[in-house]
């Protein structure tokens, strides 16, 4: 495909594929999650990909409905207590008949961060040759929009209410990128939509890697059913929550870092949290504690990116 020049124009060089999922989807309408299966799929291709995935958002798009199929994958569906396993399994499996399948594990925040963390960093301390993708919605969206540990302090969810006694989750959210970096696998990267360029190369990358062990992606997927924000504002919070580090862009290849969208004067973070409706509660005090956090988490990482091999 002939395009010009830049980078938004060369996201299409990527699209090596048609898209694999059918026209209408499971999905809430303007939810991002699909945008963000129906660009992997077209990114990483359908021939050799093998998809699984677990009970969640994403779900009932994988399994499809009654006896039709919502997509032309190979898919197999699985549990969030064994994602990771079974993701493993299946890639030792083609790699044993000699087949070349390139196994994508495709899951919500509250199975790779939660019910599912056990096995994924077992299978990332073993060094299992599949790609594991979490969609972070920062919550169960799917059965009601509980908190999960990648719920970011001061959200309203159902299981950290705001009232007298309470004003949202209490403590800040797992570093869940990060945490896999440090287990030392080839790749683990963050990506957003705002970003398909940077998304893009990640997935290729990840797929590139894929015969040297793990990989890991994942992406801020924001969620206008349990956020409280319309559906079409969901790119625009994607890009500022890259513009004032709430969601840094970064890789890193055996654990060293480094910074793939460097945000140079970055935006305070109120004006990501005025825009999303768990967060309408919190005072001006309580925003510039979420902004300490940020800013630590941001020089941390800073610090890290400096260290080379």
């Amino acid at each position: 495909m002939a395009t010009k020049k830049g980078k938004l124009s060369k996201v299409f060089d990527y699209f090596s594929d048609q898209d694999p999922f059918a026209p209408g989807v499971s999905c809430c309408a303007g939810c991002p999650l699909e945008l963000a299966l129906r660009f992997m799929g077209k990114v990483l291709g359908r021939k050799d990909m093998v998809i699984t995935g677990t009970p969640g958002c994403a779900n009932p798009v994988l399994t499809g409905q009654n006896v039709g199929a919502w997509h032309t994958l190979t898919s197999y569906g699985t549990l969030m207590t064994s994602a990771a396993s079974n993701a493993t399994g299946l890639s030792r499996y083609y790699r044993k008949i000699g087949q070349d399948a390139t196994v994508v594990c495709f899951n919500g925040d509250g199975c790779a961060a939660d019910i599912g963390f056990q096995n994924l960093s077992g299978a990332a301390e073993r060094n299992e040759k599949f790609i594991y993708i979490c969609y972070d919605n920062e919550g169960y969206m799917n059965t009601g929009v509980q908190r999960s540990s990648t719920t970011p302090a001061g959200a309203r969810t159902a299981t950290t209410p705001v009232g007298p006694m309470r004003r949202g989750k209490p403590t800040r959210r797992k570093n869940l990128a990060l945490l896999m970096a440090m287990h030392w696998i080839p790749y683990a990267a963050t990506a957003t939509l705002s970003h398909l360029e940077d998304f893009a190369e990640k997935l290729i990358k990840a797929k590139q890697k894929k015969e040297e062990g793990l990989s890991f992606i994942h992406i801020f997927c924001p969620c206008p059913t349990g956020w409280g924000v319309p559906s079409d504002i969901a790119i625009e919070l994607c890009r500022t929550a890259v513009r004032t580090n709430y969601f840094p862009l970064w890789e890193a290849e055996n654990g060293i870092v480094r910074i793939t969208h460097e945000v140079r004067k970055p935006r305070p973070v109120s004006e990501y949290l005025n825009l999303v409706k768990k967060f309408s509660h919190m005072t001006p005090e309580e925003q510039q504690v979420v902004q300490d956090g940020i800013d630590f988490d941001y020089a941390f990482l800073t610090h890290l990116a400096k260290f080379k091999k």
